[in-house]
């Protein structure tokens, strides 16, 4: 059966030019003057010269293609308790960051947009108070009712937090506070949690073999069956044994596929094999043996697998874009949707839900 994944993938002309600038989807990352955190009765956007504030947020420029882009990505839990990244559209309004982590609370405005089998992961009567986007760090006001939650869910609040704000490319780091108190650790489980970022990871599990506190952390993308037709990505952190070769040990454990037992997939083949990944002047290239060909006729690639390759990627790696070749040679052809004969970008959207 042919599965048809949700998302975008754009090839590297254009946009790459426009990533290698150094610039987001919402325009350039402008540095900050580091200053004290703000008082708490001022954790809001911080509209004055030293505070970076995000596009659409009180006091930052206005971006003409921000303000007409109403596709947003946040983080949902799926019917199998993954934290899963969901582009949604939703209406326009100021201040975009917080905007999408109230579209992340339960009994919110997400609930008539959620896919089938999804649910928010905030606690139902959550309030954004403010926020203020500092050199980097987002630091984000809850209200009280962000402690109403159960214990199994604080990793999953702490994950979706953390990777739909930085999303955004001003924020690297998020620290939470709770009705202008800063957090030291997580109200109901007492999990650390002073300052946040992506390297914290998301859907936390540990290889067969690895011994905690020797071991390097990939991010790989899954997948997960949102219908007969239609699948989606689940990003998995996996602690593997430690290793410098992170792009080829990122390949490998998506060959390797998920744990035994998981109602995850990847579409690459167990029988491919990974004979070169390189990195240099910003683009990964990755050399896989000629199963990566053994989709549907025969003769072709799953574009799947191969957009799950270039997620995962530039997921681990930081560069933007990533060459796939097949015994040495780029593929030929397009590939479904996309061109894969020349390097691609990570997609601008992930898992775009649509009805």
């Amino acid at each position: 059966m042919n599965i048809r994944r949700i998302g975008k993938m754009t090839a590297v002309l254009g946009v790459s030019a426009l990533l290698l600038t150094g610039c987001g989807l919402f325009g350039p990352e402008k540095e900050a003057t580091s200053i004290d955190p703000p008082p708490l009765s001022e954790v809001a956007v911080d509209d004055s010269a030293q505070s970076t504030a995000l596009p659409g947020e009180e006091g930052a420029p206005v971006d003409a293609q921000a303000q007409q882009s109403s596709e947003r990505t946040v983080y949902l839990l799926d019917a199998n308790g993954y934290v899963v990244p969901v582009a949604l559209t939703i209406p326009k309004e100021e201040g975009i960051a917080k905007q999408v982590l109230t579209y992340m609370v339960k009994g919110g405005p997400v609930e008539t947009m959620l896919p089938q089998g999804f649910q928010a992961v905030l606690p139902e009567g959550t309030k954004v108070l403010g926020m203020v986007v500092k050199d980097g760090t987002a630091t984000v006001d809850f209200s009280k009712e962000f402690k109403q939650y159960d214990a199994k869910d604080e990793n999953k609040i702490m994950d979706a937090i953390t990777r739909a704000l930085t999303e955004f490319p001003t924020i690297k780091n998020v620290s939470i506070w709770v009705n202008g108190t800063p957090l030291t650790e997580m109200p109901v489980n007492n999990t650390p949690v002073s300052q946040l970022d992506r390297n914290h990871g998301v859907n936390l599990e540990l290889a067969e073999g690895a011994i905690p506190g020797n071991t390097t952390s990939v991010t790989v993308y899954f997948q997960s069956q949102l219908d007969d037709k239609r699948s989606y990505f689940v990003p998995v952190t996996r602690l593997i044994p430690e290793t410098k070769e992170r792009a080829r040990a990122v390949v490998e454990e998506l060959v390797k596929g998920p744990k035994q037992g998981s109602p995850l997939f990847s579409s690459l083949l167990s029988t491919t094999k990974v004979l070169d990944v390189k990195e240099s002047d910003g683009t990964v290239t990755v050399n896989l043996s000629d199963d990566i060909l053994k989709y549907g006729s025969g003769k072709e690639a799953n574009p799947e697998a191969l957009e799950s390759l270039v997620l995962s990627l530039t997921e681990n790696t930081g560069y933007n874009k990533v060459q796939l070749l097949v015994e040495g040679k780029p593929l030929s052809s397009s590939t479904g949707a996309y061109d894969f004969s020349k390097p691609v970008v990570r997609p601008l959207s992930i898992n775009a839900m649509q009805f």
